[in-house]
């Protein structure tokens, strides 16, 4: 069966999300449908990036995910196709697939331009039901995707997910702070390692990168890798982002050198 994941802000009290689903189930109405989150803070775009980064790569192989988080609707922003070798993504070309193009090495994208695709009647205001849902049902349905429009070779990017290479040393950027406080950037462990390095947040400096939040005292702040395989800062039993005072957007920086080993 196909799958089509839906990551939004739409929230659930109105009838977007369900208006949405109408329009692909019209279109596909065989695929299964799951809900990644309607919550994402409205119009919070690096939110949305982080939430559908987090959650796509344990879905089946083929499965396309649908993100709408978009300020820019109705306006010059492109709507494009990201396709990956196991997936395909389908949204507003405004940086919210910005985690999956740092993390998938090989990724083509398209500009959606055909509206033989689109619903007959497109709301300026509403192009997850009437653009993004549609094109995402006719995937399922077997239209290739350069049947969609031209390929394009510069999806937009966030900031916050770009990593700087310098000097012995990469610089990357908090990304997200959970329900627990814990501030998770972008660097990811296959970037960074264990050995020779230190870890600098903020005004608090790290020497070493643990495995589990027990392998310090409860009450005190490290640097590890969570859930995700990236680095964040952390308290053991308390609020690394409400006590030290990190929030997204600050910078995290990992140096690399035999002195840090």
């Amino acid at each position: 069966m196909a799958v089509i994941t839906l990551t939004t802000d739409f929230g659930l009290r109105d009838g977007y999300v369900a208006a949405m689903k109408g329009a692909i189930l019209s279109i596909a109405p065989d695929v299964s449908l799951v809900d990644v989150s309607h919550q994402v803070p409205p119009q919070d775009v690096a939110s949305g990036a982080y939430l559908l980064g987090g959650a796509y790569r344990y879905f089946p192989t083929g499965s396309i995910h649908l993100a709408v988080v978009d300020p820019g609707v109705g306006s010059a922003r492109r709507a494009i196709l990201v396709e990956t070798p196991e997936y395909r993504f389908v949204g507003p070309d405004n940086g919210l697939f910005s985690a999956v193009l740092q993390r998938e090495p090989t990724w083509n994208a398209v500009e959606i331009r055909n509206a033989a695709y689109f619903r007959s009647e497109v709301s300026p205001t509403f192009h997850g039901r009437d653009i993004f849902g549609p094109v995402a049902a006719h995937l399922c349905n077997g239209v290739p995707p350069a049947e969609l429009g031209p390929q394009i070779v510069n999806p937009v990017r966030l900031i916050l997910w770009t990593v700087q290479e310098r000097d012995n040393a990469v610089v990357g950027w908090i990304v997200h702070v959970d329900r627990f406080g814990n501030a998770i950037s972008n660097l990811e462990k296959r970037r960074v390692g264990y050995e020779g390095v230190r870890v600098r947040a903020g005004e608090f400096v790290y020497d070493r990168i643990c495995r589990t939040y027990a392998d310090v005292p409860e009450g005190r702040s490290l640097a590890l890798y969570g859930s995700e395989n990236t680095l964040e800062i952390a308290i053991n039993g308390g609020n690394a982002a409400r006590n030290l005072g990190l929030k997204r957007g600050d910078r995290i920086t990992v140096d690399f050198g035999p002195e840090y080993a």
